[in-house]
């Protein structure tokens, strides 16, 4: 039996159907808002932290944060500054996606 090995892109594009299959952007928004992600209305919704976080970027451990506000805003049309958007990687966003991908799972 031949083994298939799967490139990291295409990974990304299984899980990206997945998540499309299994969760709407109300249904995002409802799971950030169970996990404290999302306390109130915000230009960064919990679509674009899975979007930045996920498809947008190979590592994005070590990608600097200028360069993911920047593709915030080509991508979505979101103008954030560096310390916004490092506000929102907290916590917060951390349970949101672990919550996001234990369900997927």
């Amino acid at each position: 039996m031949e083994q298939v090995s799967l490139s990291i892109q295409e990974e990304m594009e299984l899980i990206a159907q997945e998540l499309q299959r299994y969760f709407s952007p109300p249904q995002l928004e409802q799971l950030a808002r169970q996990t404290g992600f999302v306390q109130r209305k915000s230009k960064y919704t919990a679509q674009e932290l899975v979007s930045l976080c996920v498809f947008f970027n190979n590592d994005i451990s070590i990608t600097p944060l200028a360069r993911l506000c920047g593709q915030l805003d080509v991508s979505n049309h979101l103008s954030m500054s560096i310390e916004e958007l490092n506000q929102r990687f907290n916590t917060s966003a951390v349970t949101f996606l672990q919550t996001l991908f234990s369900t997927l799972l």
